[in-house]
């Protein structure tokens, strides 16, 4: 069994991946053994208000159970309580946050209500440090990825928030690790490196290991093929592959 932590439905206007419907989207995964995959909207990453592409994102999946919806949330819109409303009604009760997209800080004591909120619904919390590859990013987005040191910031004023932080590469995970930080989980799509897996279980939990193929911004074959060329003993192969996923979201 493969679940995929790190999918996304719908057109990314700066690059020409495939744009899938939900069937063909299913389909894909499927043809490449991913039995199950957490699916984000993409049209809620440049709009003013996420909720119509939360809202169209639950549609398009609902006759296909093996697209689970994680509706993105924008904490920094006051309507944010309407917004985790409609989360809580999804089928992992989770959320997903694009902080340098939609400009604020994870640190900023101003969304501390927000967390808090986030903590007592037991919310879970998927993070995205970046969605491209900043050498590849369209010259007018003129954004950075979100910084090491902010999300070691917000681990600390959140102890007992542990987020999927999706889009990390190897040196922001050894920089975490430097700055103490435990309480989070990282997937796999950005670990680009020599024997990317193996190296990673060297120096990180494989316990907080989740596999993310970032489709379909990346070639499904080639986020697969880090995962089976690794040197993994087949207790980590089996967490990495599915079983964290499913201890983290309650699968």
């Amino acid at each position: 069994m493969l679940i995929d932590t790190h999918v996304h439905l719908g057109r990314w206007p700066f690059t020409f991946a495939p744009d899938y419907t939900a069937k063909q989207l299913a389909a894909h995964l499927r043809a490449h053994g991913i039995s199950h995959a957490l699916v984000s909207p993409l049209d809620a990453v440049l709009a003013p208000d996420p909720l119509p592409a939360n809202r169209a994102l639950f549609s398009a999946v609902r006759r296909l159970p093996a697209l689970l919806p994680i509706p993105t949330v924008n904490p920094a819109l006051a309507h944010w309580h309407e917004q985790l409303d409609f989360a809580a009604t999804g089928p992992l009760r989770t959320i997903k946050l694009y902080p340098n997209f939609h400009n604020y800080r994870l640190d900023s004591h101003r969304l501390s209500a927000f967390f808090t909120e986030v903590q007592k619904r037991k919310l879970k919390l998927i993070i995205s440090v970046r969605i491209e590859d900043d050498r590849h990013r369209y010259f007018a987005l003129r954004m950075k990825d979100v910084p090491t040191k902010q999300i070691a910031a917000f681990l600390k004023l959140y102890p007992k928030l542990h987020p999927l932080v999706v889009g990390l590469g190897l040196p922001n995970v050894r920089e975490l690790a430097k700055l103490k930080c435990e309480n989070f989980s990282a997937d796999t799509s950005f670990m680009e490196w020599l024997e990317s897996i193996s190296t990673l279980v060297r120096e990180f939990p494989a316990r907080r290991i989740l596999f993310g193929s970032h489709a379909p911004f990346f070639i499904t074959e080639a986020s697969l093929a880090k995962l089976k060329t690794a040197q993994l003993s087949a207790a980590n192969r089996a967490a990495i592959c599915s079983g964290n996923a499913k201890r983290f979201f309650g699968l």
